[in-house]
């Protein structure tokens, strides 16, 4: 009997033993996979199924103190001493290479000292180790929108160079994101670069093709660039897409004026004004349209609401006085070319318009109007019609059919 309980006794020791070692390699795969945790509660077993083992206390003293370093590492980064952090979570990540939330918690600290790619390229490595890690995906999402927002306040404060670094630095995080490209179309446009502006706003709209101000602003590009049949169509798809876009509006109609297509460019404007009712511009246009067409009636009501809207446009003032000029509205064409050269004293136009009024087809006064004329002359535009004019107004018999 007592030879049976010896026997016992020394196979429980052994199966203990067995029980412990596995444990303890639990402990160390737990450990590979970065879960420190799970890792610790692993070696607690395995010392409580072989209490005498020295090498399991200190593996579990040593998974303590790394398990503190990165509390204390975590600590560091709300308290806003990030240094102290990342020194924390590189002793951790010397040992423990898949410590997700280590790796995590380095990008946290390099988030807060604004070092953004880096933190990101931190974030990216926790997924490597850890898939699922949803804290790491929102952080890289966060730290896309700090780049962003942060690029916009570049662009607003006309530091244009920064800005663009920041919205390459977006699209580097994630390309998806539309409005970097569209806004990197933006700055390539107000520095002059006009096919990678187009190039940025295609890139930006093959990600979001619903975009109406992708497409206006592309509309605009191409417009400068010369395009104007990619204009017109891009004008075209933008008040597609959303019919109240006065702007577009508009800027189709500017288009049809340039085409010679006024009807089109009449009912443009109108969409325009029927959408915005104080639309200087649209009224503007519309007034030319008109012009171009010889209804100058029209014409002169509807420059005369552009200025009622925006008295201080000079070119809207000039192309009312012509109008008036053309319904031999002497005294309103003055007034009218007077309001345009008060604004733009350098501008021929308004002379021109001034002297044209003044001469009132030969009843006015003739040495007032050339006066007006010598002013235009000043103004190359509109130097040789001005010398015209004054030809004709000292030589009428010249003129006379």
């Amino acid at each position: 009997m007592k030879n049976f309980i010896l026997v016992l006794l020394t196979c429980s020791a052994l199966y203990a033993q067995t029980s412990a070692v596995a444990l303890y390699e639990e402990s160390q795969k737990a450990l590979s996979t970065g879960n420190i945790e799970l890792a610790g509660e692993k070696i607690r077993a395995a010392i409580e199924a072989d209490k005498s083992n020295e090498k399991f206390r200190s593996e579990f003293d040593r998974l303590n103190n790394l398990r503190n370093t990165r509390n204390n590492a975590n600590r560091a980064v709300q308290d806003g001493r990030f240094d102290d952090a990342i020194q924390g979570f590189s002793d951790v990540l010397q040992s423990v290479p898949n410590s997700a939330e280590s790796l995590y918690g380095t990008g946290k600290a390099y988030e807060g000292k604004k070092e953004f790619m880096i933190a990101v390229d931190f974030y990216k490595k926790s997924l490597q180790v850890d898939s699922g890690y949803d804290k790491s995906k929102k952080s890289i999402s966060n730290v896309a929108k700090k780049l962003y927002n942060s690029a916009n306040e570049d662009y607003k404060n006309g530091n244009l160079e920064s800005a663009l670094t920041k919205y390459n630095q977006v699209l580097m995080i994630n390309s998806r994101i539309y409005q970097a490209h569209f806004q990197i179309g933006v700055l390539q446009k107000k520095m002059g670069n006009l096919s990678m502006a187009i190039e940025s706003y295609l890139k930006a709209l093959d990600i979001k093709k619903t975009y109406d101000k992708g497409w206006y602003s592309l509309g605009l590009a191409y417009k400068e660039n010369g395009d104007i049949e990619n204009a017109m169509n891009s004008f075209k798809e933008t008040v597609r897409l959303n019919s109240k876009y006065y702007k577009a509006h508009k800027s189709l109609g500017d288009i049809y004026i340039d085409a010679e297509e006024f009807d089109k460019a009449i009912t443009s404007f109108q969409k325009a004004i029927d959408i915005k009712p104080d639309y200087s511009f649209a009224y503007h246009s519309l007034g030319i349209s008109y012009a171009k067409i010889e209804n100058y009636e029209k014409s002169a009501e509807a420059l005369s609401k552009a200025v009622e809207i925006e008295p201080k446009e000079h070119l809207s003032w000039f192309h009312l006085a012509e109008a008036y000029n053309k319904l031999g509205d002497c005294e309103s064409a003055k007034g009218a070319a007077l309001e345009s050269t008060d604004l733009k004293k350098n501008f021929g136009g308004g002379w021109f318009e001034l002297g044209i009024a003044e001469y009132c087809s030969g009843s006015g006064n003739k040495n007032v109007s050339i006066n007006h004329f010598e002013r235009a002359r000043n103004d190359r535009d509109w130097r040789k019609m001005a010398e015209y004019e004054i030809d004709r107004v000292r030589n009428p018999e010249k003129y006379e059919q």
